[in-house]
């Protein structure tokens, strides 16, 4: 698989410890998605190699003081993402298991031809 590009987060949980499902989506401004495809995985925070599957949604135990670690990839699929940092980012997001969002971080994105 090619890879228009790829970001790393590193997290901590200040609360308490709980089954987390880590995702990231490209929402496009005024609905629908922006054309990319967007995959992650948890990552080994001393040698950044992913050490889950990697695929859309990562689910993982975060106990209370951990500080786990995911790396996003990003496919560009055939429509440019012109530059909008405003408009145009990947979010990556962290829900418990009931839904709720308990984290989340965002990050400008753009395609080249």
């Amino acid at each position: 698989m090619r890879f228009s590009g790829v970001f790393s987060a590193a997290t901590v949980n200040v609360g308490a410890g709980a089954l987390i499902t880590a995702s990231a989506d490209a929402p496009a401004a005024g609905g629908g998605t922006l054309p990319v495809n967007v995959f992650l995985c948890q990552t080994d925070p001393a040698t950044a190699a992913c050490i889950s599957a990697l695929g859309t949604t990562v689910v993982t135990q975060i106990d209370a003081g951990q500080t786990p670690t995911f790396a996003v990839f990003v496919q560009g699929t055939g429509s440019i993402v012109p530059f909008d940092p405003a408009s145009n980012r990947i979010f990556l997001r962290f829900k418990d298991g009931g839904g709720i969002t308990r984290g989340s971080a965002s990050v400008a994105v753009r395609t080249t031809p």
